[in-house]
């Protein structure tokens, strides 16, 4: 939650003039001056609405509005922070009685002084995530439910559910059969586990995050009192990043606004992309509708990027159907075409971000002013290990990197143990992913296999002695896969890793991690890494140089090295800027990602989150993709560049043919006429496509 400041001197508005008309620019200041009422500003990526949100609260403080009559609303505590600092800066020092915040901080403030209206005491215990887990964790065991008697989701997985469900207004049922349709047979179970949770809450005078919304939303229109009075406290109601908002947090500053009905949101529908958290693009879009006599702005003026890289994200979002449509122009000048790069495969486009990564560095371009995003975490783990050969820094953002992650480590762990039967570590590891299996059991199970040279050796073992009924059907799981992996040893480390992802571990990870499906995705991506090996010891060994990598970056690349570039996910990178974007894996079913696209809606919000990663840059952008041909083995299959890149007017990129060399490394014209996709849009153009060598 936001925390307020401490008052520098007494705030007095008269002390101070701000020439609004020569600190903003026309767009900015028609909001700032005519932003009454019912207020909706769609401000482009990089248009500065933070800064007009921040000149609005100063405008008002200017002409009389008393600070506590102000509330002023966004999503993360950076960005509240950030807002508050600046309204501090621009009025020479902070108004102390201004409510600004985060929706949970204002929820915080305003359900302490009225919580007994709700059955709480005003001194309610906020629980986090871990919290929440911890008291699900208890609630499984006091209702009698054995999660060890079969497979159970975990804490983590049911606390999931719940937090979607609450997000969304809708019942566990519901949410269980539209996200974790898995879970069906014991939907009732979960309900049991969901009435219990809110019942214990309440009974220890405890809120976690989703009940702060849940209950001042209930407060506000249940208690005509409370909702009367602070609807005519706050006067103006200024709100961030609208399109984020759910459908909870959009009823809750429409009440709060309901007496003056001065309710100004400002926000970018283009940027839209969090549906997956319960975010309701629909209360951006239906916002004339609900409020028929609001005034819409635009703010179309883009501080961040040069036009080559605007023209490109007008025309793809200009594809969407529901949206405000605008034109972001360029306030900076010059700048160079995107460029859209085919590679054969995965490696081949690691090596080409990589390369060109260390050429634009040469050429003056620190390491930190440049980012490769990804519409999904397991698209980055060929180009770590590129990075990782070439030794260049990197922070990886929203997450581990890719060999750090925990379901990485258990995959490898069933393999080292073909490799080296002595391993106590994982084979500790190993076994207490079972069923039924903890660390005693375990440690006993370890000693005995341990005493063979070979797994296969130790398979055959009798185990009978320290095997309990509990712990017997887990470990025999684990043979029966032990098995088969040494049966097929000599297949290679691809075929052994996707018989790890085959096998129970799969259910392991579906009950255990709410985002299971990403998970399942890292390992099969690690298995078409692995493809290039033919040796598994050859394979280990190199995934344990990424590995010790990594911990040796710990604390240089993940902040500490101010040279550092980025990696991240374009989720997490939305707000954030960079001097070179690469967008990476753009091909067909990975961006747009093919599951999204089976949801209501999916393709727009895809289709934004490329044009957010887009926006991202400032003067380079660069769009690759593979084919996914693979050059070191012959194993091979075809992917079509993603329908973003085939949308493109081909006027505004430059197509990028990497040297010949590279497609004679695989033998086969296969490549040359997968590119003729383009041939036919580039027309008279085709002469200034650009040859990229290394």
């Amino acid at each position: 939650m936001a925390t307020r400041y401490t008052i520098k001197k007494s705030f007095d508005p008269s002390q101070f003039t701000v020439d609004y008309s020569k600190e903003l620019n026309t767009e900015q200041f028609e909001v700032i001056e005519k932003g009454e009422g019912p207020v909706l500003v769609i401000a482009g990526a990089g248009s500065g609405k933070t800064r007009t949100l921040v000149y609005r609260v100063a405008y008002l403080i200017e002409r009389g509005v008393r600070p506590e009559n102000i509330l002023l609303v966004t999503f993360t505590n950076k960005a509240a922070k950030e807002m508050l600092f600046r309204v501090e800066r621009l009025l020479g020092t902070f108004p102390k009685s201004l409510w600004g915040g985060t929706f949970h901080h204002v929820a915080n403030l305003l359900l302490r002084k009225h919580a007994k209206r709700l059955g709480f005491h005003n001194n309610f215990t906020i629980l986090d995530q871990e919290d929440s887990r911890s008291l699900v964790k208890v609630l499984v065991k006091d209702l009698g439910i054995d999660p060890k008697a079969r497979r159970f989701p975990s804490p983590a997985v049911i606390q999931g559910i719940l937090s979607l469900a609450a997000n969304t207004e809708s019942s566990v049922k519901e949410t269980v059969l539209e996200y974790r349709s898995a879970f069906e047979d014991i939907i009732p179970d979960l309900e049991r586990i969901g009435v219990a949770y809110k019942e214990r809450k309440l009974q220890n005078n405890q809120m976690d995050f989703d009940d702060m919304l849940v209950y001042l939303l209930k407060l506000l229109k249940e208690h005509d009192d409370v909702r009367k009075k602070l609807a005519a406290q706050f006067q103006y109601v200024l709100v961030d990043e609208y399109q984020d908002t759910n459908t909870i947090q959009a009823d809750i500053v429409q009440l709060l606004a309901s007496h003056h009905k001065n309710l100004l949101v400002v926000g970018d529908d283009a940027q839209s992309i969090y549906s997956f958290r319960g975010a309701d693009i629909a209360n951006i879009l239906d916002f004339p509708k609900q409020f028929p006599d609001a005034q819409t702005f635009y703010l179309t003026k883009n501080y961040r990027s040069t036009q080559p890289v605007l023209d490109l994200a007008n025309d793809v979002i200009a594809r969407n159907t529901k949206q405000f449509e605008k034109e972001l122009v360029h306030v900076r000048s010059g700048g160079e075409k995107p460029q859209v790069i085919p590679a054969q495969s995965a490696s081949q486009e690691a090596e080409f971000i990589a390369q060109r990564i260390l050429e634009l560095r040469d050429e003056g371009v620190p390491l930190r002013e440049m980012a490769v995003l990804f519409r999904a975490s397991h698209h980055s783990q060929q180009l770590e290990f590129e990075l990782t050969k070439r030794d260049v820094p990197y922070e990886y953002r929203g997450g581990m990197r890719f060999f750090e992650r925990a379901h990485i480590k258990d995959t490898i762990g069933h393999l080292r143990l073909l490799e080296n039967n002595h391993d106590e570590v994982t084979w500790m590891r190993v076994l207490t992913l079972q069923m039924g299996i903890g660390s005693v059991s375990a440690g006993k199970l370890t000693a005995i296999a341990r005493r063979q040279e070979q797994l296969a050796d130790a398979l055959r073992q009798d185990f009978s002695s320290v095997l309990t009924s509990r712990s017997a059907t887990g470990f025999k799981r684990f043979q029966a896969l032990a098995i088969k992996l040494t049966q097929q040893r000599e297949s290679g480390p691809a075929v052994l890793i996707r018989l790890v992802k085959d096998s129970d571990y799969a259910e392991y990870l579906r009950n255990q991690f709410p985002d299971w499906e990403s998970r399942m995705e890292d390992i099969e991506q690690l298995a078409v890494f692995a493809e290039q090996y033919a040796s598994l010891g050859t394979f280990l060994s190199e995934v344990s140089l990424q590995e010790s990598f990594g911990m040796a970056q710990t604390g240089e690349a993940d902040g500490d090295n101010e040279d550092a570039m980025v990696l991240s996910t374009v989720h997490q990178a939305k707000g954030l800027e960079w001097e070179v974007v690469f967008v990476l894996n753009l091909s067909e079913g990975a961006f747009p990602n093919a599951k999204a696209l089976d949801d209501a809606g999916g393709l727009e919000e895809e289709r934004r989150l490329f044009y957010v990663a887009i926006t991202r840059a400032k003067t380079y952008c660069f769009l690759t993709y593979h084919l996914g041909l693979n050059m070191r083995t012959t194993s091979m299959h075809l992917q079509s560049p993603s329908q973003f890149l085939e949308d493109i007017d081909s006027h505004l990129i430059e197509r990028v043919e990497l040297e010949e060399e590279y497609q004679e490394r695989v033998g086969s014209t296969i490549f040359k006429n997968q590119l003729e996709w383009d041939d036919a849009d580039q027309g008279e153009n085709k002469d200034d496509t650009e040859e990229i060598g290394y």
